[in-house]
């Protein structure tokens, strides 16, 4: 960031001032993030979890084992079909690798865990038309050797993690995760394997869509948002530095990203103090619509594009 005394005279005249210019942490200047992650490929997340997600604007990220995929359903009824992963991936949701027969790669050689990862990608890529850029380790299990392995071109793997589901449902308990995610500005994922049947399914399935309409209830300051699109966010947003030069009664911002735009490849919120007030913003010679929030301005911007304006 460059200031200038020309800046600072901006600042005193206008109320713009680059150091009430930030990349925000979250989509749309949210406070927190939250993904709803699903293991193992049943067939209840393409019957109930995906049209529940989809009544409420959302889509899930959904962890697959190929290995149980078939595109016949009579081989197996508990697990969706290769037609079903195309339908969901179609209505955007998020299909990714869960490993190929989910094994504890912590027991295997690295050759055999780089197969169970690499396989899985094939698949999915091969009935999707996209490789997965996230990965979910069977039994959370892992070495710092195995998330390098697993980490490699993607935009993130799930570490950590909340129990959506059987004895964790709760409300008490799953009200504090959202308490906490808001106290503490962090991105938490959900998990859940079966609703009605299979491991750690709901002693009330009603507590599923009851939790999913707590958290509507509070989507102005929670976004929710597949895996790989918060993980992208995040990265990309730590990793864009912004060049901010001013002249006039303007601020001239040049955004730099040097990640790979295959996997990151997200828009970025543009956060400014303004208290209150409204600015015009564009990237490109391209009007960029700008919302206010309280005493913040915030628009949309490619971190991978070229200058940014902002002015009264």
């Amino acid at each position: 960031m460059i200031m200038t005394a020309a800046a600072f005279a901006l600042g005193c005249t206008s109320g713009l001032s680059p150091e009430n210019v930030r990349i925000a942490d979250y989509k749309d200047g949210k406070s927190c993030a939250i993904s709803f992650t699903f293991d193992d490929g049943m067939k209840e997340h393409y019957t109930i979890v995906a049209p529940e997600l989809e009544k409420r604007g959302w889509r899930g990220t959904f962890w697959l084992c190929c290995a149980w995929i078939h595109d016949d359903p009579q081989l197996d009824t508990t697990h969706i079909t290769w037609s079903e992963v195309k339908d969901m991936h179609a209505r955007g949701h998020e299909m990714s690798n869960h490993s190929w027969s989910h094994p504890n790669l912590t027991e295997l050689t690295p050759e055999e865990a780089w197969n169970e990862i690499k396989r899985n990608d094939i698949a999915i890529e091969k009935h999707t038309g996209v490789s997965p850029v996230t990965f979910c380790f069977p039994y959370n299990a892992r070495t710092p050797a195995l998330l390098r392995l697993a980490s490699e071109g993607r935009a993130g793997t799930r570490k950590e993690e909340f129990w959506l589901g059987g004895q964790h449902s709760p409300d008490e308990y799953l009200h504090k995760q959202v308490a906490d995610a808001l106290a503490s500005r962090s991105w938490i994922a959900g998990m859940t394997h079966g609703i009605n049947y299979g491991y750690d399914c709901y002693e009330d399935p009603a507590d599923f869509t009851r939790f999913l309409d707590y958290v509507k209830e509070r989507e102005d300051s929670i976004w929710v948002g597949t895996f790989k699109d918060v993980a992208a966010y995040k990265k990309a947003a730590e990793s864009t530095q912004l060049d901010i030069k001013a002249d006039g009664r303007s601020l001239f911002i040049t955004p730099g990203l040097y990640l790979n735009p295959a996997i990151f490849d997200t828009l970025l919120t543009m956060e400014v103090i303004t208290g209150g007030k409204r600015i015009k913003a564009d990237q490109d010679g391209q009007p960029l619509e700008v919302t206010v929030r309280g005493d913040k301005a915030m628009f949309s911007f490619n971190p991978y594009g070229g200058e940014i304006r902002i002015r009264r």
